[in-house]
């Protein structure tokens, strides 16, 4: 029996990708339909599959399926080509891999021995396999050898990639904006990159070697290879110290009439020198003081802080080039510039917060259907003023705001977007066009099988693998999509409300067996929504099939807070918006007959058969709880300082903050504040004092204020 293993690895996602996404679900509606019939015939030169409806379709041995042939004539790979493999594929998968002897197992169409292997492994384990193992022989069968050479000439020059492996393993390529996905294991004839087919015997060598260099024992990983000198913009830093310096001594409301306008020269000069990261912290901080004066609602003291925090991490990162941080995640690469969208299809993902003081950001995020770029399209709303007695409108509210013709936030986070213009901003902002006509929308089905990487994770084990290989987010690229991911999800083991800290939680299973926790926060604003949540959390438990949110990793736990989830069941799938009352299931009930989640969580007990040990967390909460409250003191009296002045800050409030520091045994923490409290007092007895110092400690509180919020 010949194991054709490149049809047997094929997803739907790899065919849409080799055809169209229309002919490979025109070809499933038809297989699914039972209303024509197959036969295959396995020959020792070719695969034959004949049909009811009189089409042939033939699979030379040893050839792709770019190479099969069709009895109907249709050029290039026909959806009766799609069809035939989808029935090859039913015809295997009905009997497991322990049905097929040793023998057969051997017999693979596959162009070497080695990639013969590597086709066993991930065929009958569905394992991970590493695309490194193709060896330089198969690139140079493949690739024509000027190709070759001029891969391993730009190899040699440097590149700057993000790698994860899996059974569709992923080049990411930072530094260009090129992703490489191999399809089939050790088969170079299937091969997936958002590039121009003439420039894959460039990148397909590059993903190759740099897999080379990424240790055996790691799921993914950064791999930089650079022997270029990165200049240090001493001028550029210099007065860029100098105009924090300025903003620490005087504050927001005694700064110079003409900080703003030096501070923007100071961004104009940082990108001309490629500093695109340092820039976009600069032009928020001039943001922020603008709208300080303007008395926007918008303005966050407790912003600034954390914007001083980076800049100071990324100043001395950039000063003193650590060999583990590569310096273009610090500074910005060409591919991380404002981008013109000429046109192209995006997929809502879903819908997100942030709720400040006196303010809420909705934000909708989508994937671009063809690169796999990731944008959010944002809209802030100012809280009414609360000594006239009105009260902030529902996130459901402020999501059904209209952006253009029709279209609101949470429609563009369920639908599919076909924009014929746009701009993208280095933080990943989508600017959507002012023409209504140049932007139309659709629903989705949420086949979210076929989203791309790097936002579409295969497993808990690889995103966990991932977040563990990067740096901290104050070195990492600033787009407000970074840490955004969709994993798929086998179902829902347990859910559990935290009374005390008013906390959502759930602990999801992969199709791993993995574990990740799914945290969501209650607010007044989503009642609603947070009560529809719960319910179907532990109502449709099984039903679970994608999350898609925003992961971190918080002591040894997976988190993720979700922007929208999907459930699956015999009347298709829906998704669900956690913060926004906004089910699109046909199940759904009325609103005023869901169940109040408090009323199902006091004391803190889980909503399902599990439970976790509420007497064995209660100390850690009241650690936790302890922190929070100190972290939260801390960028408290930061922000009064950034909003008076280091001249009217006194010491007692420092001596005060550096022992509660001292009595949680934050040693790190405590230096700086002493010395901060010290300086202070020598203020007092000093006609000549030099803040230079003070300046400093300042701006180590607010590097550890930003290290905190990882």
């Amino acid at each position: 029996m010949l194991v054709r293993a490149d049809l047997m690895a094929l997803t739907p996602d790899d065919l849409a990708s080799l055809s169209n996404r229309g002919i490979v679900k025109r070809a499933q509606k038809e297989l699914e339909s039972g209303e024509i019939s197959f036969t295959i015939y396995e020959e020792t030169n070719h695969l034959r599959v004949e049909w009811s409806d009189g089409i042939v379709c033939q699979f030379p041995a040893g050839k792709s399926v770019h190479d099969a042939v069709c009895s109907s004539g249709t050029l290039g790979i026909s959806r009766h080509i799609i069809r035939s493999v989808l029935a090859y594929q039913t015809k295997y998968n009905q009997s497991s891999p322990s049905q097929v002897s040793e023998p057969d197992r051997g017999n693979f169409a596959s162009p070497t021995s080695a990639a013969a292997a590597l086709e066993i492994e991930a065929l009958y384990t569905k394992g991970t396999w590493n695309p490194g193992a193709i060896s330089d022989e198969d690139l140079h069968s493949h690739f024509r050898k000027p190709a070759i050479v001029q891969a391993r000439k730009r190899f040699e020059e440097g590149i700057l990639v993000e790698l994860t492996r899996g059974a569709k393993p992923i080049a990411h390529f930072l530094d260009d904006g090129c992703t490489v996905r191999f399809m089939v294991p050790g088969d170079l004839r299937y091969i997936s990159a958002d590039c121009a087919e003439s420039l894959l015997p460039t990148w397909v060598p590059l993903a190759v070697w740099a897999f080379r260099e990424l240790p055996e024992d790691r799921l993914a990983g950064i791999v930089s290879r650079s022997k270029a000198e990165w200049p240090v913009p001493k001028e550029s830093l210099s007065g860029l110290d100098a105009l924090k310096a300025e903003l620490l001594l005087d504050g927001l409301q005694g700064v110079s009439e003409t900080w703003p306008q030096r501070v923007s020269r100071l961004e104009k000069s940082c990108r001309v020198q490629g500093l695109i990261w340092p820039a976009e912290l600069i032009a928020d901080l001039l943001q922020q003081c603008e709208m300080y004066r303007q008395h926007d609602a918008r303005f966050e003291p407790q912003q600034v802080v954390q914007l001083l925090g980076e800049l100071t991490a990324r100043s001395r990162a950039i000063r003193n080039n650590p060999p583990s941080v590569p310096q273009p995640l610090i500074r910005g690469t060409k591919a991380d510039r404002a981008t013109e969208i000429a046109g192209g299809r995006m997929i809502g993902v879903g819908l997100g917060v942030r709720r400040g003081k006196r303010h809420s950001t909705i934000s909708t995020y989508l994937q671009d259907a063809d690169s796999g770029s990731l944008a959010a399209v944002e809209r802030t709303f100012a809280d009414p003023d609360p000594n006239k007695g009105e009260q902030p409108r529902s996130f459901t509210d402020l999501a059904g705001t209209i952006l253009v013709r029709g279209v609101s936030l949470a429609s563009l986070a369920t639908s599919q977007l076909l924009l014929k213009s746009g701009k993208r901003t280095p933080g990943g902002q989508l600017i959507l066009p002012r023409i209504a006509a140049n932007l139309v929308t659709h629903p989705q089905s949420f086949q979210w099988e076929q989203l791309k990487a790097p936002l579409a994770i295969e497993s808990f084990a690889q995103l966990s693998a991932r977040l563990a290989s990067l740096p901290p987010s104050c070195l990492r690229p600033r787009r407000c999509t970074e840490n955004l991911h969709v994993v798929p999800v086998q179902g829902v083991d347990e859910v559990f409300f935290d009374v005390s800290q008013q906390l959502l939680t759930a602990r999801l299973r992969d199709n791993e067996g993995q574990y990740a926790e799914l945290v969501c926060p209650y607010h007044s604003q989503s009642d609603d929504a947070f009560n529809s949540l719960s319910r179907s959390l532990m109502d449709r438990c099984n039903e679970l099939r994608f999350v898609s949110g925003h992961v971190r990793i918080s002591g040894r736990k997976l988190q993720i807070r979700p922007v929208a989830l999907v459930f699956d069941n015999s009347n298709g799938r829906q998704a669900m918006l956690p913060q926004f009352y906004n089910c699109l299931s046909k199940e759904s009930a009325d609103r005023n007959e869901l169940p109040d989640a408090a009323n199902h969580q006091a004391n803190g007990t889980t909503l399902q058969k599990s439970s976790f040990s509420s007497q064995a967390g209660a100390k850690g909460d009241t650690n936790t709880t302890q922190l929070s409250d100190f972290f939260l003191g801390v960028e408290d009296h930061l922000s009064e300082l950034l909003i008076t002045g280091l001249k009217n800050s006194q010491p007692a409030t420092w001596n005060e903050i550096a022992k509660a520091g001292q009595h949680l045994g934050l040693v790190r923490w405590t230096k700086p504040l002493s010395q901060l409290e010290e300086t202070l007092t020598n203020r007092l007895n000093d006609l000549r004092w030099n803040p230079s110092k003070a300046i400093l400690e300042i701006n180590e509180i607010c590097l550890l204020c930003r290290l905190a919020g990882e």
